[in-house]
């Protein structure tokens, strides 16, 4: 690997960290991690959504979803329901403190957006799209290869 790729790939992660790391800072004053905000955000998208497709749209294992979703409860930011069409699960929803809060946090991200950007032109941000979409695609493809060689075995 080139000095220039390993600086690159540093640089990638070394941003992703310092968002992380900023994201969950705002959101500790809230009483929220990524992880419970990004499901909040995937309550908006449906209503009642089933507890095993939050977990298939987060990439999140049963356990991991159970363990957010427990704590969001305990707070009163969500409740589950049983699933009148399949007893085997339950259904999520938002309370209204949980879309209070949903609203305000995403409100407060949206601002933060433009200034995560500011500087940096259209044409530069499309670039920096499309170079990370194609380094995502690699590893994907590199992730299917590898399940791919551990089915072989």
């Amino acid at each position: 690997m080139s000095s220039c790729e390993e600086s690159f790939l540093r640089l990638i992660a070394l941003t992703g960290q310092a968002m992380r790391s900023y994201a969950d800072q705002r959101l500790k004053s809230f009483g929220l991690t990524v992880e419970q905000l990004q499901l909040l955000q995937q309550l908006e998208v449906e209503v009642g959504r089933p507890q095993s497709v939050l977990g298939e749209v987060s990439s999140k294992s049963p356990a991991n979803i159970t363990r957010i979703l427990d704590r969001l409860e305990k707070k009163k930011r969500i409740v589950r329901r049983r699933n009148l069409k399949d007893r085997r699960s339950s259904l999520v929803f938002l309370t209204e403190e949980g879309e209070r809060l949903r609203a305000k946090v995403i409100s407060l991200f949206e601002g933060l957006r433009s200034e995560l950007v500011r500087g940096i032109s259209d044409e530069s941000q499309q670039a920096a799209y499309l170079v990370l979409g194609a380094i995502k695609t690699n590893i994907a493809r590199m992730s299917e290869k590898n399940n791919e060689k551990e089915l072989d075995r």
